[in-house]
């Protein structure tokens, strides 16, 4: 090969490899900056306990109050390679998170290259992946898996090749081994999958499968009665140990499911193979007679009969049931070429569905078991969680309401809402024009809608489960925008042609000579030429040249004085002559009048594309303000809403000092230290061999003369009044364990709040206020509730540890 022909044929990056590549360090600078330097949160250090449990060689053994094994498999990993402490514990979920900000690149082929890029990017920006992506919980591996699980349902769908089903397969079971969130989504995608299958199968199957969801929802959900329970919701129960029932069943009169009673889901969970020193088959038939209690309640018969009996009904119609030319409806959609039951029919050659169930048993078995080494995992995997966290929702822990999640995105992705509201009636026109993404953009905005119902449905709503819905969200929205934008520059180039074609026996009149016969048929060459075909030639990003630059500037021009507008009248006081509403309805007159020129322009959908943009770099800038501000500035400090609970940073800074104070004292970390039933403190001394620790927070004397520092609940010491006796000679001091975000004063709908008073009188100054401040400086409209601690040190000490809230360093008298 010659030098010129090696140097053309030299791999020479595109444009969107360089993007993607700028990109991928972005993500990796964003998610592991500053990672260890806020305290870990309540959640957080119950994982990294467990996970260093296990690295340390403990073991585990699954419990579904935490959730499943791979988190804690992940974090002892990361502790082996690297170490254990605040950084190391939250690299795994950073760590995820960066794959989850390029994994949109395996979505190219469905959903477009341009679409995939935008959501990539915003993943990049998004407040609630930035966050959750640095947060030691599940959810960030979860969605990750269900990306992966999209990514396999439409790639085998457009090229059945056994390693997406495969892809597929290890994906469920990593989600099913990390969170029972999966059964939400198995639920989501199964019930529109079967849906498409029938649809294009076997059409009266529609019916069969929406009778089935609806007979199996009232019979979970409606038809057993409630239980007389009190603030724990554990039932009461009688002398036979049968839930006392508050209110009957309708209908039937049934009593109560067992997971009315909180106690129970207790009862499911920590289930060890040598509980009560019997054998490990004493104790699986133990909890399944366990489990059989709820299933032998006759809703759940009811239930799994209907089940039962709708599959093999779906069966024999489909696949058994022969019509009078002597086919099945299978076999017709066989002969026919139904692409959906070719892709079905895939899943037998080979083996592949063997093989896929192969995987998946596999990955369950080992993670729940933790290694073969406690396998009643093998049945507290599927039945412990799924009835443990089904009493989880009548609990409702958190007990936020119904709007929750609307009130998180229109805070942190505003983006995204209209994103979907614009999206979903065009996924809707995609499926109906059967657009070549048409099934994906489906599936997306199915998964969209569904995730954002049954996520408000369920009974526990937490910050760190929003990420659940922004994920499909981020999709529809990043494929919207660049749909729009798609169609916008085949708007472009269609009337480029027409024009061009217009045009052109105009110029062959310029150019003919006046004898010419039928040159007088020619229309005439208009005033100034025909230059007016330059202005729609494309310019930037395939629109009308000079289009996006002067409707960009006008935009910006526009939110710029909106912004300066609000700012002045909020600081102005009441007595400002304009309302901040006034400003919002001035700048959004603007924006009005502004589209409207620009569609009289350029035309409506040329105008929507180039509006769509200018929103999206404008909302994108904020979004990424509250990024920045959540993940690096307030993300220890309970102003923010997704923060809802967290440890105060108060809490490192005390342990940081209290090691200091040991390392200074020569004894390191085996200085005696005693501490209460707080399960921060199971992580900040975990290397502490001189921890003692006090049951129930209650001291049974003085520490004696070698304990340096006591650590105790603020409710511990006020409970047990002999503790504070019992330090006599400390120097205590109090300090914030863990603050909360104003919920009651916030969002929820009790008369007083500002979402309250903003649904009210949108139109009141301080309401407008108060949301501004909160929006654009985060200052909530009450200041936060905590829970505080106290450490008490001897006298030498305490000007080592500081000064906590109504604390003192005074030494004691003699």
């Amino acid at each position: 090969m010659s030098m010129p022909e090696a140097v053309e044929r030299r791999w020479t990056p595109t444009v969107e490899q360089l993007v993607y590549a700028v990109i991928a360090v972005l993500a990796v600078v964003s998610r592991l900056w500053a990672l260890g330097d806020r305290a870990l949160h309540h959640d957080e250090t119950l994982h990294a306990a467990y996970s260093w449990y296990l690295f340390s060689g403990r073991g585990y053994m699954h419990d579904p109050l935490l959730h499943g094994p791979l988190l804690y498999h992940l974090g002892a990993l990361i502790f082996f390679l690297f170490g254990d402490n605040d950084t190391t514990a939250r690299l795994s979920a950073a760590l995820f998170s960066i794959a989850l900000t390029l994994s949109p690149i395996l979505l190219r082929p469905v959903i477009g290259r341009p679409a995939a890029l935008i959501a990539s990017l915003y993943l990049l920006i998004s407040p609630v992946a930035l966050y959750v992506g640095r947060f030691f919980r599940h959810d960030i591996y979860s969605v990750v898996f269900e990306l992966l699980v999209l990514v396999a349902i439409v790639r085998y769908a457009a090229d059945p090749r056994p390693r997406w089903l495969y892809l597929g397969a290890a994906a469920l079971a990593l989600m099913l081994a990390n969170q029972e969130t999966t059964y939400l989504y198995i639920l989501i995608f199964a019930a529109s999958l079967a849906a498409i299958f029938c649809w294009r199968v076997y059409r009266p199957g529609l019916a069969i499968i929406g009778g089935l969801g609806l007979a199996l929802a009232l019979l979970i959900f409606v038809l057993p009665g409630t239980a007389v329970v009190d603030g724990g919701h554990h039932a009461r129960r009688d002398a036979t140990g049968a839930i006392v029932v508050d209110q009957p069943g309708p209908i039937f009169g049934w009593p109560p499911l067992e997971t009315e009673d909180n106690g129970y889901a207790l009862l499911v969970r920590n289930r060890s193979d040598s509980d009560g020193g019997r054998t490990v088959w004493e104790n699986a038939v133990r909890y399944l007679a366990d489990i059989g209690r709820f299933v032998n309640h006759p809703a759940i018969i009811s239930a799994l009969i209907v089940l039962t009996g709708a599959l093999a009904l779906l069966i024999w119609l489909i696949w058994r049931r022969r019509d009078a030319t002597g086919g099945t409806p299978w076999e017709r959609a066989l002969d026919r070429g139904e692409p959906v039951a070719i892709v079905a029919a895939s899943l037998v050659t080979n083996r592949r569905w063997q093989v896929a169930l192969a995987i998946a048993g596999t990955i369950y078995a080992v993670l729940f078991t933790a290694m073969f080494t406690n396998l009643l995992g093998l049945i507290s995997g599927v039945a412990g969680s799924l009835l443990y966290w089904l009493a989880q929702h009548n609990v409702q822990r958190g007990s936020q309401p119904a709007h929750y999640y609307a009130v998180i995105l229109a805070t942190y992705e505003p983006l995204l809402l209209l994103g979907a509201a614009a999206g979903l009636p065009l996924a809707v026109q995609a499926v109906r024009r059967r657009w070549p993404e048409s099934f994906a953009i489906g599936l997306i905005a199915w998964w969209s809608v569904a995730a954002f119902g049954i996520y408000t449905w369920a009974g526990e709503k937490m910050p760190w489960l929003t990420i659940h819905i922004t994920l499909p969200f981020t999709l529809l929205f990043a494929w919207t925008l660049a749909k729009l934008v798609a169609l916008a520059q085949q708007q472009v180039a269609r009337w480029q042609e027409m024009w061009a074609a217009a045009a052109a026996p105009a110029e062959a009149e310029a150019v003919a000579p006046a004898n010419v016969s039928g040159a007088g048929d020619l229309a005439p060459v208009p005033a100034g030429g025909w230059r007016w075909l330059d202005d729609w030639r494309p310019g930037a990003l395939g629109l009308p040249k000079g289009s996006l630059i002067s409707f960009g500037l006008l935009f910006t021009l526009i939110i710029c004085l909106g912004f300066l507008l609000l700012s002045i009248t909020v600081a102005a006081g009441p007595a400002s002559p304009i309302q901040p509403w006034m400003a919002v309805l001035f700048t959004l007159t603007l924006f009005t009048l502004l589209v409207i020129g620009a569609g009289l322009r350029w035309g409506w959908t040329v105008t929507a594309a180039i509006a769509a943009i200018c929103l999206a770099v404008a909302i994108g800038l904020y979004t990424a303000r509250s990024s920045v501000r959540l993940a690096y500035q307030t993300g220890d400090v309970a102003r923010e809403m997704m923060v809802y609970t967290q440890t105060s940073p108060d809490v490192m800074r005390v342990m940081r000092r209290l090691e200091e104070a040991a390392m200074r004292r020569g004894g390191g970390t085996r200085l005696p230290v005693m501490y209460d039933n707080e399960t921060v403190w199971l992580w900040y001394l975990r290397d502490w061999p001189g921890a003692i620790y006090v049951p129930g927070g209650r001291l049974d004397g003085p520490p004696s003369a070698e304990v340096q520092a006591v650590l105790l609940l603020q409710e511990n010491l006020d409970r047990y009044p002999e503790n504070r006796t019992y330090l006599q000679g400390f120097v205590l001091q109090r300090y914030p364990l863990r603050w909360w975000f104003p919920e009651d004063q916030a969002y929820r709908l009790n008369g007083s709040s500002l979402l309250d008073r903003l649904l009210r009188n949108p139109f009141d100054y301080e309401t407008s206020a108060q949301l501004w401040r909160y929006l654009m400086f985060r200052q909530p409209p009450a200041g936060l509730g905590s829970t505080d601690f106290v450490i008490a040190v001897r006298p030498e000490l305490a000007r080592q540890i500081g000064v906590g809230l109504g604390g003192s360093l005074q030494m004691p008298g003699p």
